[in-house]
């Protein structure tokens, strides 16, 4: 009975998890980007480009480096903004099922 309590419990507190595509100003020539957004609020994270293209440019070892750092980042900038600690794990289903 108190596994039933706990999964409901969890599914209360669930929140939306949307990855979206938006423009960067009025115009479409203005660019776009992919953000993410949670119970509609806009998760505050960036990638920093020229960053991850310079380690792009270094080879496969600098590639994966930087690609692990910038998950690392988003899981802390999704646990800072949901205020408890989640995996990467738990954001990749919620890319799938919509809700974290």
């Amino acid at each position: 009975m108190s596994i039933e309590i706990h999964k409901n419990i969890e599914s209360i507190n669930k929140k939306k998890f949307e990855v979206r595509m938006r423009f960067l100003g009025s115009s479409p020539e203005d660019g776009v980007e992919k953000a993410v957004f949670i119970d509609g609020q806009k998760l505050d994270f960036n990638i920093d480009v020229l960053r991850f293209l310079e380690a792009k440019s270094k080879g496969d070892k600098f590639l994966i480096e930087e690609q692990k750092k910038i998950e690392i980042n988003f899981v802390k900038c999704v646990s800072n903004f949901l205020g408890r600690k989640v995996k990467i794990e738990e954001i990749k289903k919620a890319i799938l099922s919509g809700w974290i």
